[in-house]
């Protein structure tokens, strides 16, 4: 679905990963225009993108975006509306309209498969979002993929640990898996299609079956077979805390944060972290 009307601009600051994948959704889904997207580079005049734009797209690290604000503020607090979309991890909706001067803001969370349209976005309005902004917000969003709106903030936070930092879980996994294929004494290239396909396999059939991950475990695993045997040694070395831990950690950096902005100035700079 596009967002039709053509006078509509969508300005978008910060160059990296996932802004570039927000420029090449929005194409490629065909939601807008090439001559709807605004784009900022570093050395580019903010001023003019800002006054130019009807929603605004915040994709730049949490740690610059004090900076940021204080290069913009005067800006977007005297455009009028603006929709400013943002998917800093752990910066708050009333952190984001304090220091832009701003009332209606989205703050979303999506991931890297939004690259290829099969990402998975969550996402939070403040009550001074019109219907209007909604909808068009809710269209960029699908452009990435499935979006899911929730009446919580912390949602969003919980699912930077998740869904955010998710795929580089499955890589990470999907990594080791491979190594040790190899080292087993397969091929190289053989160990990587036989994880990527068995991976690819496992989730599409979870998909279509839609059964409990934990009954389909249990269907692949005969007692005292083999993949007991694997399972026996994740169990054994505590695979379960592990990944409880580190999706702790995950989340309690995107609380770190907030923290830290809730603790900086206007014209304070956050160092990095």
């Amino acid at each position: 679905m596009r967002l039709k009307n053509l006078k509509l601009k969508i300005g978008i600051i910060g160059a990296g990963v996932m802004g570039q994948i927000f420029i090449d959704r929005l194409l490629k889904s065909k939601t807008v225009n090439k001559n709807q997207i605004l784009i900022n580079r570093r050395s580019d005049d903010k001023k003019l993108l800002v006054n130019q734009s009807q929603i605004l797209i915040l994709a730049v690290k949490p740690q610059d975006f004090t900076n940021l604000a204080d290069e913009i503020r005067e800006f977007t607090q005297a455009k009028k509306p603006l929709l400013v979309l943002s998917i800093m991890a752990g910066i708050d909706v009333k952190r984001i309209r304090k220091l832009l001067g701003v009332s209606a803001v989205v703050r979303a969370m999506p991931n890297l498969p939004s690259k290829i349209g099969q990402g998975i976005t969550v996402w939070k309005r403040s009550s001074q979002v019109s219907q209007k902004q909604k909808d068009q917000a809710r269209k960029i969003l699908q452009s990435l993929g499935i979006e899911i709106e929730v009446s919580q903030e912390k949602m969003i936070d919980l699912a930077t640990a998740i869904s955010g930092s998710g795929p580089a879980y499955v890589f990470l996994f999907q990594e080791l898996m491979t190594e040790a294929a190899h080292n087993l004494g397969l091929s190289k290239a053989l160990s990587r299609q036989l994880v990527i396909e068995t991976i690819r396999g496992a989730v599409n059939l979870q998909r279509e079956l839609k059964l409990d991950p934990k009954i389909l475990r249990e269907q692949v695993t005969s007692k005292a077979g083999t993949t007991a045997a694997a399972l026996q040694v994740f169990e054994k070395r505590q695979l379960s805390e592990i990944f409880k831990d580190a999706l702790q950690a995950a989340f309690m950096r995107s609380l770190e944060f907030k923290k830290d902005h809730d603790q900086t100035g206007f014209n304070q700079k956050i160092g990095a972290n």
